[in-house]
């Protein structure tokens, strides 16, 4: 196969399992500072040399606010441990992202963790989020061709659960992840088409961002960073495009915070509100019963739910449509609406499709109806979609992506290609989305055999099941042949009380250390109650309920701490390192 080296003078993707030059740097200097660690905590002899240092990664699963805040935590007791200073790699699923982006807006975040822990209660505690300027961005972003719910996502809910619009670039993180004061930073996504087409244990469903490059890491194909979302043939630049704000991207890894139809309920209602001319007093942003409101008052944005023109009206049939479609009830009712409203179209194929479908649908199974529903969305789309030009037409563009499911619409740098092994080749546009929803910790990029990990530090944000993640990890690596420590079942029954750790072993292979969130030992008989209090669903807390979660959170330090320097101590003194 070809192989594509990345130059800055011909801006080419890189086809290479290799890390990247960036990477390769960024490790090297700061296998120094994680000697010098070791050192001091009495693990590392004199005469060791950093290339004796055991790699090690920490580990941050998804689940939304809590996630960001309890990584927070984790990270500044791990510092007041001595033990931030030993870890080689920080990577991130979902809302562990949110966490690391913030911190590595900061060059040499690591030595004022804890400064920056009291500016995340501060700024995560007082609203700041303005509507006017999150509809501005919407209506920028929706005259990009590539306009999906990602762009919504980042705009009326990272944007508000964060309190702020971050406008920096993921490249930007260069000097700090570079220098060897931090961690090396690891954000993960999947391929929305690769995962639905294949399953969730497909290596090729991955993909990891570092200020360095991004790509596929199963596939070694990695574009420059400042280069993805350009559109590329060949292996070759064609058209650049301005690289992607990190809010954007944390709408990208971000993006999930439960079943489809709850996000799919919640998108529909939050858009419907804001269309609506409704947008006065109280309005609930959040989804699973959390009370989560804000006092706006703003005029009407138009379009929506009270306009009555061609556009509006369709976009909320097709809704409507999808919903009773996709839940295989009767379509009798909006078939004979939609009828209504295209009748003055009677030339054209969305019409027809229409009578088609209303005569077939009720001795079609489910999957077909599916299908249909899918092309007649794509006719609808091409036949009556236009330029974004008003609140109507934005409102429109809105509904076809919920239509659709249209998420994280990026162009493909791996189009027309000469890499058909990794199946891309074809594709003009791909879908990344939060990796939440394959394993909800990202195992995959941290076991890629050229970072050679020996400690992997996994916390778990997890809300119900707090083994789940290492479980399907372990299903992962037995279907492609990944070197990982056997996990028994009889130690993970306790889903309910769980301990504050769990460590699992194998000769030459990763060591897992797991910490479940809440436990018997950082919450004794409250385990379910604080499973309640910080539910995924909540976008916002109180400063007195952020500080609450970072204490938790940093008890699984303190409690484990012994433990922590113990499996660094073995792994330096085994004869095995080196695997």
């Amino acid at each position: 196969m070809k192989r594509f080296q990345w130059r800055k003078d011909d801006r080419t993707i890189r086809l290479s399992h290799e890390l990247s030059k960036g990477e390769k740097e960024a490790t090297e200097n700061r296998k120094a500072k994680v000697l010098e660690c070791l050192k001091s905590l009495g693990i590392a002899r004199d005469e060791d040399t950093k290339d004796d240092m055991p790699n090690i990664a920490v580990l941050g699963s998804g689940r939304g606010l809590r996630a960001m805040i309890a990584l927070q935590g984790s990270l500044v007791e791990m510092k007041k441990q001595g033990l931030l200073d030993a870890v080689l790699y920080l990577c991130g699923v979902s809302g562990s992202t949110w966490c690391m982006s913030t911190l590595y807006k900061d060059k040499d975040w690591t030595e004022k963790v804890q400064d920056l822990e009291e500016r995340l209660c501060d700024t995560l505690s007082k609203s700041s989020w303005d509507l006017h300027k999150a509809y501005s961005l919407v209506c920028q972003a929706a005259k990009d061709e590539l306009f999906s719910l990602t762009d919504i996502w980042a705009s009326f809910v990272v944007y508000k659960i964060l309190n702020q619009y971050d406008q920096t670039k993921l490249s930007q993180q260069d000097d700090a992840s570079t220098s060897g004061t931090n961690p090396y930073p690891i954000y993960a996504a999947v391929e929305a088409k690769i995962l639905h087409k294949a399953h969730e244990n497909s290596p090729g469903t991955w993909f990891e961002f570092t200020p360095h490059e991004s790509g596929f890491p199963a596939l070694g194909a990695f574009v420059c960073t400042k280069d993805l979302g350009s559109k590329f043939e060949n292996g070759k630049l064609k058209d650049n495009s301005e690289e992607k704000s990190i809010c954007y991207l944390q709408g990208l890894w971000g993006s999930v915070f439960g079943c489809i139809e709850e996000n799919i309920k919640y998108l529909k209602e939050l858009v419907l509100q804001i269309f609506s001319g409704g947008l006065r007093g109280k309005h609930e942003y959040a989804v699973g019963g959390a009370e989560n409101t804000s006092e706006m008052a703003m005029p009407p944005l138009g379009g929506g739910t009270h306009c009555t023109c061609t556009h509006c009206r369709s976009a909320l049939l097709l809704l409507e449509f999808h919903g009773h479609a996709s839940a295989g009830e009767d379509c009798e009712g909006v078939f004979g609406k939609l009828k209504e409203v295209l009748k003055e179209h009677k030339g054209k194929n969305s019409y027809q499709k229409c009578c088609e479908m209303s005569e077939t649908w009720s001795s079609k199974t489910l999957a077909a109806r599916m299908e249909e529903c899918a092309e007649f969305g794509r006719i609808f789309e091409t036949e009556h979609g236009g330029s974004v030009s008003s609140a109507c037409q934005l409102f429109w563009k809105i509904c076809i992506c919920i239509f659709h499911w249209r998420w994280g619409s990026i162009y493909n740098f791996l189009y027309k290609c000469d890499a058909k092994s990794t199946g891309l080749d074809k594709d003009e546009v791909i879908n990344l989305i939060d990796a939440g929803i394959g394993i909800n910790s990202a195992y995959p990029l941290v076991l890629r055999p050229e970072r050679k990990v020996k400690l992997i530090l996994s916390f778990d944000f997890s809300s119900k099941d707090p083994f789940k993640t290492i479980k399907k990890t372990a299903k992962y690596c037995e279907a492609n042949n990944i070197p990982f420590p056997k996990i028994d079942p009889e130690k993970l029954k306790n889903t309910d009380t769980p301990s504050s750790c769990y460590i699992f072993r194998g000769k030459d292979i990763p060591t897992v250390m797991h910490f479940p969130l809440f436990n018997k030992e950082n919450c004794p008989d409250k385990i379910h109650d604080f499973r309640e209090r910080y539910s995924t669903f909540h976008f916002s807390y109180k400063e007195d309920d952020v500080k609450e979660l970072l204490k938790r959170a940093k008890m699984n330090i303190s409690n484990n701490k012994e433990r922590i320097r113990e499996e660094i101590q073995q792994i330096v003194s085994s004869s095995t390192k080196k695997f």
